[in-house]
């Protein structure tokens, strides 16, 4: 046993002020939203490259139906391919490539005004004519309009329709143009194969800068919301289990060198967890491009169930773990060795699972970001670029927050004092953000916050 004097009383006006300047430290970040244009900085990357590229492949999918000094109409087959590099990634997920054909159809009339109604429109590969599920457009208008059609790529009898194997595939538009009679129809004809050339997929442009600029862009603007909450849970990590487990306050300056030295140990362990994450979110996204966003649109509910219960079961494990008596036994080196390592490896599960959870409920901004600016990244190391860069604009501050907390005595004797108390308060902030996840209320803390941060 080691017996030492009790601590002296704890101020709490002082403790409350360090802890409010940890606080600070570990939302430093926040620099990134007030004082950075996060849209502004992701346009500006590569923005006119990325616009050529767009521009090339919109066209190299369009087909002119018709072009007279008084109509206009186009027709784009809007691939799987087509929504890496076009900004419309936002509606990928309703639409489906995967699962149907998209058209696109633009129609310009110089000399009166278009029909109400939108265009009837009709697909024929092969001697088989099929129709759309989608025609969507708006009515009453003058002189341009964009529809949309979706065509599934399954027959009524769930068999594949065969437009590789038919070789072309046909649109026809129909509608009373410049007041016609009967409807007048034009025809837009693809042939396979339908996926982007080679040289319309290279990706050149994205060089180390464009990296760097794309990972603060994101850290400003896209993943916000998830950070705010991150800095919270990495609260109640520090708080869970950086304490040593006892009921006795007596000799609790025996144990702050050992709660330093977990503080700085849970910190990185935590930092690894969410930036690891990260990265390797970026791997996927980069590696599958839009089918990752499929991927996000139909899994992430699961996800975040599935983040949310592996983050309540860790909540639990820290209201346990506050239960022992372990201070008693700090000589014995290897209980103090199994302690640190189930909470170190709790601290990275609990990182790794909030941050998924996030990067599911986020995911369609977070893709549709990289998509969308990085186009079809085909690149698992550049996505895990991004996103690393933009976890480490994060872990810094976060690290620093816990190194400014190791050097303070009074919070270490705080810790080693109500190590009880602190570990069913950090259970139960962890376990409420679980349930969040859960829930899928993620966004209802960041509504919350962000009034009185001034963000939006």
């Amino acid at each position: 046993m080691i017996f030492l004097n009790r601590a002296l009383p704890i101020n709490t006006i002082k403790l409350s002020m360090l802890l409010f300047f940890a606080a600070a430290i570990a939302c430093s970040w926040l620099v990134f939203p007030y004082f950075v244009q996060g849209q502004q900085l992701l346009r500006g990357v590569g923005d006119e490259s990325r616009l050529i590229k767009a521009g090339s492949v919109a066209q190299y999918l369009t087909r002119e139906l018709i072009k007279t000094p008084d109509l206009e109409i186009t027709a784009t087959l809007a691939t799987d391919e087509y929504f890496q590099y076009v900004d419309r990634a936002s509606v990928v997920g309703n639409l489906r490539p995967d699962r149907n054909l998209i058209f696109f159809v633009a129609e310009t009339i110089h000399h009166g005004d278009l029909p109400a109604e939108v265009p009837f429109a009709s697909l024929r590969v092969g001697e088989e004519e099929y129709l759309p599920t989608v025609s969507d457009g708006p009515s009453l208008v003058s002189h341009h309009r964009l529809s949309v059609y979706s065509f599934p790529k399954r027959d009524i009898d769930g068999r594949l329709i065969p437009i590789e194997e038919a070789g072309r595939m046909r649109l026809y538009v129909s509608n009373r143009y410049m007041e016609s009679d009967r409807p007048l129809t034009f025809v837009g004809s693809w042939d396979a194969p339908y996926s982007l050339p080679d040289e319309l997929k290279s990706r050149a442009d994205i060089t180390p800068i464009a990296i760097l600029a794309l990972g603060a862009g994101l850290l400003s603007s896209v993943l916000t919301p998830c950070l705010l909450q991150l800095v919270i849970v990495f609260g109640g990590v520090l708080a869970g289990f950086s304490t040593v487990p006892g009921q006795s306050s007596e000799g609790t300056m025996a144990l702050t060198p050992v709660i330093r030295r977990k503080i700085t140990q849970l910190a990185i362990a935590f930092v690894l967890g969410f930036v690891s994450l990260y990265a390797l979110a970026g791997a996927f996204i980069g590696a599958l491009g839009h089918q990752a966003q499929l991927a996000f649109s139909e899994y992430s509910r699961l996800v975040a169930v599935l983040s949310g219960a592996i983050v309540i079961l860790l909540g639990l494990w820290v209201g346990f773990r506050g239960t022992r008596d372990f201070a008693c036994r700090i000589p014995d080196r290897r209980a103090m060795e199994s302690l640190s390592v189930k909470d170190t490896i709790g601290t990275v599960l609990t990182s790794m699972g909030y941050a998924l959870g996030c990067t599911a409920c986020f995911g369609g901004a977070i893709v549709a970001t990289l998509v969308v600016y990085v186009g079809a990244i085909g690149s698992a190391s550049i996505g895990a670029g991004i996103m690393l860069t933009f976890g480490i604009g994060v872990a810094i501050p976060f690290l620093l927050s816990a190194y400014y907390i190791s050097k303070m005595d009074t919070i270490l004797v705080f810790l080693a004092e109500n190590s009880r108390s602190l570990s069913y308060a950090s259970m139960v902030v962890i376990i409420l953000f679980g349930l969040i996840l859960i829930t899928d209320n993620f966004h209802v803390v960041s509504d919350m916050i962000y009034p009185y941060l001034g963000l939006s």
